[in-house]
């Protein structure tokens, strides 16, 4: 079965509200449970939380912003 981005987004967004995890935590859970490759998830993420992905990324220092436009994976 086909998931939609609505449904994606609220089964992400109910995992962080209910169980307290992180976006990436959720987002990933929510791959496991639908059975969706975490790399084609990416179609199904709303603007808001990919730019909750991002900041909590940011915050993890898994992306660096820096001075550049494309997210740079620290060495």
């Amino acid at each position: 079965m086909l998931i939609t981005r609505q449904k994606f987004t609220e089964e992400v967004e109910s995992l962080i509200v209910t169980h307290k995890v992180d976006v990436i935590s959720a987002v990933l859970k929510t791959c496991e449970k639908n059975n969706i490759e975490p790399e084609a998830a990416k179609r199904l993420l709303s603007q808001p939380l990919k730019e909750k992905l991002e900041a909590e990324a940011t915050k993890l220092k898994f992306i660096n912003r820096g001075n550049s436009s494309q997210g740079v994976l620290p060495i």
